[in-house]
């Protein structure tokens, strides 16, 4: 049992997390949490009820559970809903609410294995980076003009950007806290990575959500982090403004259209038919005149499929996750969190669907900022908890 608990599902949920930047397709990974990751945090949830229970007194963690079981319940009243959507949604829905339990008793309860994941896991987003340039440009032979899709998660522009977004925040956060000077290098250096992969994607919610984690990280860090940003800044506008190509590649690039106001005015009439329950998780519809079958915003998604209920309940969570990450002592873990807590929010601006999907780009993008952000509030409360009860030393 003790193997199980500290070794078998810690190391499996590393590999697991690890291998979605690195395998393709999606199954090939997905079943390290089908196969090991369920069987064994059920096999602790039955000798460990009280460890599992814990995660309750977490009041953001019951948020998430809420959210995701609202949106399941939403499919009994849905509207438009084959029977193989429905099928589809509710099984997403189960493996995505055990992935919250697994994920949040993970990071709350095993700090030694969350900082070997926060060690090797910018490792595979830089494998990721290398692979994708080198297949998109040098197995495809594309051009600069042409938008990057990446490797295994990362192969959508706007979604695999946030993807590595997520990297790029954990691969800061290592180089912050490394003590080395050539482990501050590296981190950094894959952190550069990072953000030219999502230059080269040309997806303009990324690069938003990329500045915003910018200028928190500025903020909270020191000099040296302000330095730098100010560089790149200046190095990009310098070749912006040396390049008429690449002036003309940018202005098209950020003059195309989105189709995202279309497509929400067309939710839009949807959302009034079932404005405060929703149409249904597993709802179908096309949206706009590029007939697109989904909103293309988390926040709009969330009313379509799950009304005022669910939009509010998705608000609600971000907004615990934000006074978590604010009343974080340590500047550093804050900025890292307010970073993380930037791609959903930031990111599901014009982009993203239902919130209860299977393993893939969705659980980079939102449920591991999620459950990073509570396994450290729980853990933070725990060791104030055992701090007041110590004796005071006279």
């Amino acid at each position: 049992m003790n193997t199980i608990k500290e070794h078998v599902f810690p190391f499996s949920f590393c590999f697991f997390l690890t291998s979605g930047y690195l395998i393709h397709p999606t199954p090939m990974w997905a079943i390290i949490f089908y196969a090991i990751i369920i069987p064994a945090f059920l096999i602790i949830t039955f000798k460990n009820k009280e460890e599992i229970t814990s995660l309750f007194k977490d009041k953001t963690f019951i948020t998430g559970v809420i959210l995701i079981i609202w949106f399941l319940l939403s499919i009994s009243w849905g509207v438009n809903q084959p029977e193989f959507n429905t099928k589809k949604y509710i099984t997403r829905s189960i493996v995505n609410l055990i992935f919250l339990f697994s994920a949040a008793y993970f990071f709350s309860n095993h700090t030694k294995w969350e900082n070997l994941l926060f060690k090797i896991l910018p490792y595979a987003v830089l494998i990721n980076t290398l692979i994708s340039t080198f297949l998109f440009y040098g197995v495809d032979t594309h051009t600069l003009s042409d938008r990057l899709t990446g490797w295994a998660e990362t192969r959508h522009p706007i979604l695999g950007s946030l993807v590595v977004l997520t990297g790029f925040c954990i691969s800061f956060y290592q180089s912050q806290i490394s003590t080395k000077n050539k482990d501050k290098i590296l981190y950094a250096t894959i952190c550069f990575s990072c953000v030219l992969f999502v230059i080269l994607t040309q997806s303009r919610g990324p690069l938003l959500t990329l500045l915003c984690i910018g200028i928190i990280f500025s903020i909270f860090s020191g000099k040296v982090v302000r330095r730098c940003a100010v560089g790149i800044l200046f190095s990009i506008a310098s070749i912006f403004l040396i390049s008429d190509e690449i002036q003309n590649q940018v202005i098209q690039s950020l003059s195309r259209n989105p189709w995202r106001f279309e497509i929400w005015m067309d939710a839009w009439k949807y959302i009034q038919d079932a404005p405060i329950i929703g149409n249904g998780l597993a709802s179908l519809n096309t949206f706009g005149a590029i007939e697109q079958k989904f909103p293309h915003s988390i926040y709009v998604s969330s009313a379509f499929f799950g009304g005022a209920i669910g939009l509010f309940l998705l608000l609600a969570l971000f907004a615990q996750l934000a006074w978590a990450a604010l009343n974080t002592e340590d500047r550093t873990t804050k900025a890292f969190h307010l970073g993380l807590l930037c791609v959903p929010v930031i990111g599901g601006l014009t982009d993203l669907a239902q919130v209860s999907k299977s393993p893939g780009e969705l659980w980079y993008i939102l449920w591991v900022p999620v459950t990073i952000i509570i396994g450290h509030s729980i853990k933070s409360r725990r060791e104030q908890k055992q701090q007041a009860q110590q004796p005071s030393i006279e």
